[in-house]
């Protein structure tokens, strides 16, 4: 099985922040939009940005020196995020029922950090691998249950991508084996996380919407694992999610209302 090295981790997440932008666009106009094929349109596009985020989120905790550096840098920007999406995404007046996205990413995070943790402490001990196993699944269903009872973004399903996703990836070589790269072997194991993700999410609600993100699962099966080279600070990427929602509700009454009502 060959694999096809075209995308870094740079154009990943190039392509998250772009369709992010759009859908978060396409949410704030639809005072002026309604549900039109524009509205729709932007939308669709937008589900390919949370796959890549979580993606790209365990590629970080993957590869990353500090991983408690990683959670805490998440943690802040949720806390930064906050007021800007509680302004343009949930609404002020609802601003207790959904938290931005880097809570759902920092519990994710904690539930495969800790996971780790669990599974690697029975191993030392020497414990059968099923209770390993059943050990790690601990955390990561606890983070999930907490996802839902702080409303975070996504709520339970938001971390429970997570889950799936490094479950897909911790799963894949000992399904292919030597058939396929280690990298191509995780980016199978990410994929089919994703797709049983988005399946799951659209028959829990009754409809079609995440499934159109899957159009994600091509930049991620052609992700190489490098990691691009980068002419930005890793600040502006952390920091685009509440600049962006704080500009989006700037314009809203102003120069997205003009540009419309032309």
């Amino acid at each position: 099985m060959t694999h096809t090295k075209s995308v870094d981790a740079l154009t990943l997440k190039w392509i998250a922040i772009v369709t992010m932008l759009i859908d978060h666009a396409g949410h704030v106009c639809y005072r002026w939009l309604g549900w039109s094929e524009t509205y729709l349109l932007m939308r669709y596009i937008g589900r390919m940005a949370f796959p890549i985020f979580v993606f790209l989120l365990l590629e970080g905790f993957r590869y990353t020196r500090n991983r408690w550096a990683y959670l805490r840098n998440l943690l802040i920007f949720a806390l930064i995020s906050e007021i800007p999406f509680d302004l343009a995404v949930s609404g002020w007046e609802r601003r207790w029922e959904s938290q931005n996205i880097f809570w759902t990413l920092s519990l994710g995070l904690f539930g495969v950090m800790a996971a780790g943790l669990l599974f690697r402490a029975c191993e030392k001990r020497h414990a059968p691998r099923p209770v390993s196993l059943f050990a790690a699944l601990l955390p990561m269903a606890a983070a999930v249950c907490a996802g839902q009872w702080m409303r975070v973004d996504y709520h339970f399903w938001g971390v429970l991508i997570v889950a799936l996703v490094y479950c897909g990836e911790a799963a894949a070589p000992y399904l292919f084996g030597d058939n396929a790269t280690p990298q191509l072997s995780r980016n199978i194991g990410a994929a089919l996380g994703i797709v049983l993700w988005a399946v799951l999410y659209d028959i829990a609600h009754a409809w079609i919407n995440e499934v159109y993100g899957l159009v994600a699962l091509v930049p991620v099966l052609c992700y190489n694992g490098e990691r691009g080279h980068y002419r930005l600070s890793k600040w502006f990427f952390y920091g685009f999610y509440p600049a962006h929602l704080l500009i989006l509700f700037l314009c809203r009454d102003t120069v997205f209302k003009w540009l419309l009502a032309g």
